[in-house]
């Protein structure tokens, strides 16, 4: 499978150009908190799509949506559900780090007294990067 064709990888390759121009995407009279915040949301949503494209195509495993959850089911939510799957499938590591990126997302998206600084963008793009090398399509 080419996965070169899959929006996932276009997301994957916008997050790396977002990253290598950030400083020209800071408005003026602003500062970097959210061209940061938004370029490791970027990040953590390229990372989750392409672990549930490589669940889906290399496991056969499907995110269950809500509504397919029985009434008196435990619904569990798609992201943590992505997360158990691989976990589940001994991708303990690739795990660790798409939790340690959706931590990282949950500050810059809805905290926005966090400060979010250059390192904390370096590291997301590292959980990403090493995601995206752990998975592989062959």
């Amino acid at each position: 499978m080419d996965i070169t064709k899959h929006p996932q990888f276009h997301l994957y390759l916008l997050t790396l150009h977002f990253l290598m121009i950030k400083n020209q995407l800071i408005p003026e009279n602003s500062n970097e908190r959210w061209t940061y915040g938004t370029i490791i949301n970027r990040a953590y949503y390229s990372a989750y799509l392409y672990c549930e494209l490589w669940l889906e195509k290399i496991k056969n495993f499907k995110v269950k949506p809500p509504w397919e959850f029985k009434p008196n089911e435990k619904k569990i939510g798609e992201h943590k559900q992505v997360r158990k799957a691989l976990f589940d499938f001994g991708e303990e590591e690739t795990e660790t780090e798409l939790k340690n990126l959706a931590s990282l997302r949950k500050k810059a998206d809805y905290h926005p007294y966090e400060e979010i600084t250059e390192d904390k963008v370096t590291n997301a793009i590292q959980h990403m990067k090493k995601i995206f090398s752990h998975l592989k399509f062959e």
